[in-house]
């Protein structure tokens, strides 16, 4: 018999309830907003849900007749029923109704939650483990994302303010106006935490397994969390440092922050250590209190790991969470750090092999554009500079081994704001998905608007035209030509603008990526890698797959999807302009003797195969989130018409 929840009965179990109330005194009418602001949450991940798995194949389904709905079989003569509205270029349903399911009497059910959803797909006394998880993982980020919306309303009211204050009719004309009242103001920093939703693509974008609501509203980005990273005074012995230059994290952070030497100084003064044998480690405050004291005790108690007392930098959240800002500033270093909590799909810890890789990667990328004006003209990269992890000393094995290296971990990031003009803005790709707290509209819809041209369809196709200009031609040459295909989806790309218009593209984050050595030995010797992580394929279809998934689903596809959508434009249109800018940079590679053969059959692969997409709740219920499981789904620029599912 199956058991439907209604919202208020799936709340009376979840450990949301008693943290709310100790947030709700700080924010009038707290409560009464959430329970509101959840069920919105319930649908925006029903929905996230059901599109995952209608798109991944996860179970057979058949088109009705009439093209109206999506019929999915279950056991036992049970089925659902989904109402489609309209299917996008690539297989993005808009759901025109609720979800029925028909139980094996014949009885109709509408599916309102989540929850709901997966205890109709799976029978609830013999879930598998990862089936188990999933259904953990997704009540939790139903949680968080109605916190996530509850926050965003107080929030948004102290925007509005400010906007009304400063004459601002846009959130860019507010940023801009904050960055001439104070060079301390961080535009990007802004816009990170302006980030919502989080993930469009994975139902479980809000998850964060592992910590309390309390520790999100204090931590989280979207609260405007301030983390104050605590610094870990570590010997030489029990740690590796890897740099892009001749630096270790000291020589940056003291540079940055000299109340941390003149800490660390008097630290070593008093414990007569020598100050060229220690190294320092910055941790995540959640990260210390809640990994650090529990399972490094022993070496906490030796003093081969030291926290500095009464010193912390302060820094601001961004959208992933553990990579962290300098407050308040534009030129320090971020920091990415080590956190033991389950986000999407992941543990959000730093590998060893990251803190490796990154800086090595870093030295190669700085090389490459240095000699290639063309690439560095279109793109640039935040560096990691620094990379360090911790060595633990005495018997462990390799799981062990892995567990204490990977959660005392960082890495020191180049400032994207540091090298910006006076006119220019940084906003994170993700950030223009999200709702402007000025006017309500996506921010891309209000930069759409600041295009000088006509119509609404006219200023959107100036805009793209724009936006892919500023993205591809980078990004393309990289793969084609050096055999480097980044992940580029919304999280990792940061956009310059200037006066609103999209100007080029910082890539972030070089863990996900894939190198094929045959075209980058071409220009370079072979790199130190470490392979552990992955990075090395010799296929270039898994290049082009990286860029199908990061680029075409999880970047332009969104932000076309959502201009078509709420605009009323027309989508093959804004996909005909991405596909002339790839023939334009096509166009210009062919003409590179060395490399005109990969240039024409990556084109080829690019208008002729289906695109592909990661299986991402595939990947979570087969507990192989770390192998890559894609699917086919229609190519909006094959320039053909097709339609999911046939």
């Amino acid at each position: 018999m199956r058991l439907y929840k209604t919202s208020d009965e799936v709340r009376k179990v979840k450990r949301i309830n008693q943290p709310v109330h100790s947030i709700k005194n700080k924010y009038p009418d707290f409560e009464k907003n959430y329970i509101i602001h959840l069920k919105k949450a319930e649908k925006v991940i029903l929905h996230q849900l059901i599109q995952a798995i209608i798109r991944e194949g996860v179970f057979d389904y058949v088109w009705v007749a009439d093209g109206s709905s999506i019929h999915i079989s279950l056991c036992d003569g049970e089925s659902l029923q989904v109402p489609v509205g309209r299917v996008s270029a690539l297989s993005h349903l808009d759901l025109d109704g609720k979800i029925i399911h028909s139980d094996i009497e014949g009885n109709k059910h509408p599916i309102t939650t989540p929850l709901v959803l997966l205890d109709v797909l799976y029978d609830k006394e013999n879930l598998s483990k990862n089936q188990l998880s999933f259904y953990k993982e997704i009540a939790n980020s139903v949680e968080n994302y109605g916190l996530a919306l509850t926050i965003a309303g107080y929030r948004q009211k102290k925007v509005e303010q400010e906007a009304r204050q400063l004459n601002a009719k846009d959130v860019y004309s507010l940023v801009s106006a904050e960055q001439q009242k104070s060079h301390s103001f961080s535009p990007l920093a802004f816009f990170e935490q302006w980030v919502i939703q989080g993930h469009t693509i994975h139902p479980c974008s809000r998850t964060r397994l592992g910590m309390s609501a309390e520790d999100i509203a204090c931590y989280a980005p979207e609260w405007g969390g301030e983390p104050e990273v605590i610094p870990l005074v570590v010997h030489h012995h029990i740690c590796r440092v890897t740099a892009l230059d001749n630096q270790n994290t000291k020589t940056i952070l003291f540079q940055e922050y000299p109340e941390l030497e003149q800490a660390f100084e008097e630290l070593c003064e008093s414990r007569l250590m020598n100050e060229d044998e220690y190294e320092i480690i910055p941790v995540h405050p959640w990260q210390f209190t809640h990994t650090v004291r529990h399972n490094y005790h022993e070496a906490l108690e030796k003093g081969r790991i030291i926290p500095l007392e009464n010193v912390r930098i302060k820094t601001a959240a961004l959208i992933s969470f553990r990579t962290l800002a300098p407050l308040n500033n534009r030129t320090k270093h971020h920091i990415k750090t080590a956190m033991n909590v389950q986000m999407t799909s992941a543990i959000r810890t730093v590998s060893a092999a990251s803190t490796i890789n990154g800086p090595l990667l870093s030295r190669l990328f700085q090389e490459m554009l240095r000699n290639d004006s063309f690439l560095s003209s279109r793109l640039t990269l935040m560096s990691d500079e620094v990379g360090i992890h911790y060595e633990p000393e005495g018997e462990f094995d390799e799981k062990q081994t892995h567990f204490l290296q990977k959660n005392m971990a960082a890495i020191l990031r180049g400032n994207p704001e540091q090298e910006l003009q006076e006119d220019e803005i940084a906003i994170p790709a993700a950030a223009l998905l999200s709702k402007s707290p000025v006017s309500g509209r996506l921010i891309v819809e209000e930069l759409v608007q600041r295009q000088e041209q006509g119509s609404v369809f006219e200023a959107s196709q100036a805009f793209m035209k724009k936006y892919a200009r500023a993205l591809l031609p980078g990004i393309l040459t990289l793969i084609t030509k050096y055999g480097i295909s980044m992940e580029a989806h919304l999280q990792n790309c940061v956009i310059v603008f200037r006066n609103g218009s999209p100007e080029r593209v910082i890539l972030r984050d070089i863990g996900g990526i894939r190198i094929m050595n045959e075209r980058l030995d071409r220009y370079f010797d072979k790199q130190p890698i470490d392979p552990s992580t992955n990075l090395l394929t010799a296929q270039r279809n898994e290049l082009l797959d990286i860029f199908s998934h990061a680029l075409l689903h999880n970047h332009l596809g969104e932000i076309i999807y959502w201009l078509s959508r709420d605009l009323k434009v027309d989508e093959m249109k804004l996909w005909a302009i991405v596909r002339s800018v790839i023939e334009e940079t096509y166009t210009h590679l062919k003409q590179d003797p060395t490399i005109g053969s990969e240039a024409m059959a990556d084109e080829n692969h690019l208008f002729s195969q289906p695109s592909r997409m990661k299986a991402l709740v595939q990947m979570r219920l087969s507990d192989k989130y770390t192998d890559n499981i894609y699917v086919n789904l229609p190519n909006p620029l094959s320039m053909r018409n097709e339609v999911l599912g046939t």
